[in-house]
């Protein structure tokens, strides 16, 4: 049997640095097998996929040595679309996989750059959205899903492009148990059909027993073992054991099976539990102090209606209480609201008896993605950030593996490491309550022991520490309590219905007639400058824009926009502009018309653009103006993802509160977070764009210099009336006036 990928003696190493990654791997993929890749944190594991699906050094400028073949072609020789036809990609982070902003078109891009006919990918995205279950809901926008069903939406892309070979790095670090399950369950079939599978993944329990060869790499990149399941785990347990590699659960017997998120969560109501003598049992409230004593931390039917349940706790401090629950069942709204990231909570939440705050320093809180939280410009000044002496800053760095990136932007270490260095910084600040969202999410055994470890010695000082986590056999040794949110979220939300036309006279026009149309009444505002035809201009443009038929809030704001902006530059120029100032701009005109101008200026451009969506103009420009579409698809992915944007601003600041950042400044203290987190959104936004273009490569992204579009945007008669009818009437207008 010939392999469909052989890898010998592979290296790799990145721009700026002279390390080799990896030393010497080796693996032959064949159709119809799985290949599992393990070993510890940072040994090159996803610096093997990306080189195995063609990421190195096609999109990612990096050399590596040795041999990668695809197909009989040496990788770095091999063209882009045979490389995409015959290798489909899922990473471990779902959301630097959106490109789109909707799940059908997200599945769909692949397949238009693939030049696939309409029909086929259209039938395909159907298919790949139902084999994942999210066949229901193909208009919902991708960011409304939770981690694991964006992590499902990622398969499915993959899938519908029907891949010789399936790469997985890492793809459940973000869903819940039984999400996890049903991820994997959806694999043997596609490998009976001939479908070649290599992974990467830290718990290997789901697909363990379709799992053909495991290559198990140490700290070095070097090859442990490779072989059988049975061969690697069987005969070199000890040297895995000592890699602080993740043993099968199988293969752990002291270790009893958790128990499932099925058997933990009520379909209908919070459940509480505590632990005695090793054995959980149902509990009718948390409280960990005594009836009528105060609690040093307080819920009281706190939550977020829509996207968390109420829950009540009294805590005297010391607990670790793991909060459970499938994906989307509000455990990140729940502690983000704690921290005051979330909004709209209701209920109440005290520490010492006083009510927390948005930014209350006494809550600690490690975000589900901790570049978030970092407020300065190196590991050790992160970590003496809140008042630790040299010697703790050193003792952190060695115990979290750190000390060779102390000098290093915390915003550059790896997943792993910002995640250890994010829970590290709870140390010595005083919290009372640390709500950590996902610490140990990516890493291996060991760092998950020393993490837990830490996390202890939080709650040896008196700490309250709620946990948020997918991990039940972490939960079930280390928690003192459990709570476990009702299951049925992701169901019981309804999925959004399709677009609908905008059946307006606005809303039926080509995306660039109403551009063209305005040309002429510009150039006329421009030249005239007259008050009353500007007013004119003014009054018909918001005639037009309230017949939209566009959404009441951005008919209104941009309504308002026109007149209040007249308005305001109308008084600025009558009278705050100085005297001698004005004099020397007086060919603008007089207050009015400067106003005026400027107004019916900014109407004409708001109108042209009400009715019309931005994808719109963009596939416009790409099929009428020849944009290259690598720029179009680029503007979409960008469109996607401004909601994101916003939401990071927030977080960025929020997180700085939470660090005490301003609070010396009093009221000026919003002012420096949100100049504080500028820098910071810059720098996370170029690394997501940086992912997102990985993404897009690994979807045929440019594979051909043009793709299929499955929405047409004619030209009709109706485009050329109107831009007639407005011209003509600009053009009597110009000769009267």
């Amino acid at each position: 049997m010939t392999a469909l990928l052989t890898i010998r003696g592979l290296g790799v190493r990145y721009p700026g640095t002279e390390r080799w990654v990896l030393d010497a791997a080796a693996l032959d993929q064949y159709a119809g097998r799985v290949t599992a890749v393990i070993g510890p944190s940072g040994c090159g594991k996803t610096s093997l996929v990306r080189t195995a699906c063609g990421l190195i050094p096609h999109c990612i400028p990096a050399d590596y040595r040795g041999s990668v073949v695809l197909d009989g072609a040496e990788m770095a020789d091999a063209e882009v679309m045979q490389i995409a036809t015959r290798i489909g990609f899922v990473g471990q982070n779902p959301d630097a996989a959106i490109v789109a902003r909707s799940l059908h078109d997200e599945v769909c891009f692949p397949l238009q750059n693939l030049c696939l006919p309409p029909e086929e990918v259209e039938a395909r995205a159907a298919e790949a959205l139902g084999m994942v279950g999210l066949g229901d809901r193909p208009w919902d926008d991708p960011w409304v899903l939770s981690g694991g069903q964006r992590q499902r939406l990622a398969l499915a892309v993959a899938l519908a492009m029907k891949p010789a070979l399936l790469v997985l790095d890492e793809p459940t670090s973000t869903i819940d148990p039984d999400g996890r399950e049903d991820f994997y369950r959806l694999l043997p079939p596609l490998i009976e059909q001939g479908m070649g599978v290599l992974v990467i993944d830290h718990d290997l329990d789901p697909i363990l027993p379709a799992v053909d060869r495991v290559i198990a790499l140490d700290e070095d990149g070097r090859t442990i073992a490779a072989g059988s399941p049975d061969e690697v785990y069987g005969s070199h347990r000890a040297e895995l054991d000592a890699a602080g590699i993740w043993l099968p659960r199988a293969l752990r017997p002291t270790v009893a099976d958790p128990p499932t998120l099925t058997e933990l969560c009520r379909r209908d109501a919070v459940r509480y539990l505590a632990k005695t003598d090793g054995r959980w049992h149902d509990i009718d409230g948390l409280a960990t102090v005594e009836p009528g004593e105060a609690a040093r931390c307080e819920l009281t039917d706190f939550g977020v209606p829509g996207r968390s349940p109420a829950v009540s706790a009294r805590l005297g401090g010391g607990e670790l209480i793991a909060l459970i629950g499938e994906n989307g069942a509000g455990k990140t709204s729940l502690l983000g609201a704690l921290a005051g990231v979330v909004r709209g909570s209701v209920g109440t939440a005290t520490i010492d008896g006083t009510p927390v705050r948005t930014g209350d320093p006494r809550v600690g809180y490690v975000f589900q993605n901790p570049e978030h939280q970092f407020v300065t410009s190196s590991v050790e000044a992160e970590l003496a950030f809140d008042g630790l002496q040299t010697a703790q800053v050193d003792r952190l760095l060695d115990q979290f593996h750190l000390t060779e990136f102390r000098t290093q932007h915390p915003l550059t270490l790896s997943g792993g490491q910002s995640r250890r260095l994010s829970v590290a910084t709870m140390v010595g600040a005083g919290k009372r309550l640390i709500a950590l969202d996902e610490p140990t999410y990516g890493q291996d055994w060991a760092n998950t022991r020393e993490l837990m470890d830490f996390i202890h010695e939080l709650r040896a000082e008196g700490a309250s520490v709620l946990m948020a986590t997918h991990d039940l056999e972490l939960a079930a040794e280390h928690a003192t309590h459990i709570i476990a949110l009702p299951l049925g979220a992701e169901r019981d939300r309804p999925p959004a219905p399709p677009p609908q036309p905008n059946r307006s006279l606005l809303g039926s026009l080509n995306p660039f007639t109403m551009l063209a149309a305005i040309l002429l009444p510009a150039a006329f505002v421009i030249a005239h400058r007259d008050v009353t035809a500007n007013l004119i201009i003014m009054a018909l443009a918001s005639l037009a824009i309230a017949g939209s038929r566009s959404s009441l809030r951005r008919i209104a704001g941009s309504i308002t926009a026109v007149w209040l902006i007249a308005a305001i530059l109308t008084w600025a120029v009558s009278t705050a502009i100085n005297p001698d100032v004005y004099t020397g701009i007086r060919d603008i005109g007089g207050p009015g018309q400067a106003g005026t101008t400027i107004g019916a200026l900014l109407a004409l451009v708001l109108v042209s653009g009400i009715a019309t969506d931005p994808e719109a103009i963009l596939r416009a420009a790409t099929a009428r103006l020849h944009l290259p579409y690598r720029l179009a698809s680029a503007g979409t992915a960008a469109l996607a993802f401004l909601t994101r944007f916003r939401v990071d601003f927030r977080l960025l600041r929020t997180a700085r509160a939470l660090r005490g950042v301003g609070r010396r400044w009093g009221p000026l203290g919003p002012a420096i977070r949100w100049a504080g987190s500028i820098v910071p959104l810059l720098i996370i936004a170029v690394q997501h764009g940086e992912r997102v273009a990985l993404s897009m490569d690994s979807r045929a992204f440019g594979a051909f210099d043009h793709r299929t579009e499955l929405v047409r945007d004619p030209w009709r008669v109706r485009d050329t009336a109107v831009i007639l009818v407005v011209w003509a009437a600009t053009i009597v207008a110009w000769v009267l006036w």
